[in-house]
């Protein structure tokens, strides 16, 4: 997280502060640096350092000390694994809604993208467009699905051939017929018969 009013760079942007190419800094600074300078909490590739703490750390005077317990600001930056936990899921849920449009598209610094906290907060108030069976839910049947008009007039027709009306009903005939798969027609069959019970 990114404090509001706090301003992050990364390891190039410590570099250009310095007045040096970045290759230079790794070689001569770093390390020391590093030792000294705790990268923010919560950045990962790349690490962010604090630019107080760095101006600091050039001019040799101690460090400013960053609040270890922040009361949470709307403008705080979060990253995607801090916005998921706000809102209550994945990080790639965070992403993929942030690619989709259905969420702000965040900011990018340093090659990484942030997304304020109140967008987080937005995105957490926001109802559910789809909920689903409810948690323990008992009812765990099926749909009722409405009844095919195939599978009554194949019933009748099965009655009948039980009867000796009519030759045997088969499933290549009713594929053929009603145009569908042998599958689809044994399926059809099955209803029909689960009607005569």
């Amino acid at each position: 997280m990114i404090q509001h009013g706090r301003d992050a760079v990364d390891v190039a942007g410590v570099a250009q502060l310095a007045g040096m190419p970045l290759s230079t800094w790794r070689r001569k600074r770093h390390t020391e640096f590093a030792a000294t300078v705790a990268a923010l909490p919560g950045s990962k590739r790349p690490l962010l350092y604090d630019v107080a703490q760095v101006h600091a750390w050039l001019a040799g005077n101690p460090l400013p000390q960053l609040e270890t317990n922040p009361a949470p600001h709307p403008d705080d930056l979060l990253t995607d694994a801090e916005v998921a936990k706000v809102v209550g899921v994945s990080p790639g849920t965070v992403r993929d809604e942030a690619a989709d449009g259905r969420m702000h598209p965040g900011e990018e610094l340093a090659g990484r993208r942030f997304w304020r906290r109140a967008v987080a907060e937005e995105r957490r108030d926001r109802p559910k467009a789809y909920r689903g069976r409810t948690p323990g839910a008992k009812n765990r049947q099926p749909r009722d699905r409405p009844t095919d008009e195939r599978a009554r007039q194949v019933a009748a027709e099965l009655a009948a051939a039980e009867r000796g009306a009519r030759k045997r009903v088969t499933a290549a005939e009713l594929a053929e017929r009603y145009g569908v798969s042998v599958r689809t027609a044994e399926r059809t069959m099955a209803r029909a018969l689960e009607l005569a019970e």
